[in-house]
């Protein structure tokens, strides 16, 4: 099971590196609009519309990375006085729950992406962008972030099971 776990580990580890560029891209259309509206005293057509679709993909797409590394918002104030036990207990329950609410996202994310993709559907703006790249990235980011929340789950089963309790084990 550790093998399992520590694979989905690396899978969303390399997922995290391969979209952490986009914060530059995102960074430098920033700035080409920045200097366009201060200097120029003009704007692009496309920009904002870009800038709203990598912010998509990046969020998404670096879920799983996040729960990775634990990152996620918890309420530490409370989980640091649990002890291991009721500790790996509340990691199995966050674990689950968002198991529960990520199947219904991979679902109907990827019907409304594959229906994006059949009927060529573009953007309302003049730039009319493809749409199903950017719709893409819900299904596939959810679930990468639900095959971590499953990790997390089997490590906090494993911790329950030996009595080690503590924080869930990453795959470093």
């Amino acid at each position: 099971m550790q093998k399992i776990i520590q694979g989905i580990g690396k899978v969303n580890v390399w997922l995290g590196y391969l979209v952490a560029p986009i914060t530059l891209i995102l960074t430098a259309l920033v700035f080409y609009e920045v200097v366009l509206r201060y200097f120029l005293s003009t704007s692009s057509s496309w920009s904002a519309e870009v800038q709203n679709y990598l912010q998509i993909a990046l969020v998404m797409l670096g879920g799983g990375y996040t729960l990775f590394h634990g990152g996620h918002v918890r309420v530490d104030v409370l989980h640091r006085g649990f002890g291991p036990r009721t500790k790996a207990i509340v990691d199995l329950v966050t674990a689950i729950t968002v198991l529960v609410f990520a199947g219904p996202m991979v679902w109907h994310g990827a019907i409304l992406t594959w229906e994006a993709l059949e009927s060529g559907q573009t953007s309302v703006s003049a730039a009319e962008l493809i749409l199903w790249p950017s719709m893409a990235t819900v299904p596939l980011g959810v679930a990468c972030l639900a095959l971590q929340a499953v990790a997390g789950a089997l490590s906090a089963f494993l911790r329950l099971g030996s009595g080690a309790g503590g924080e869930a084990g990453h795959a470093h």
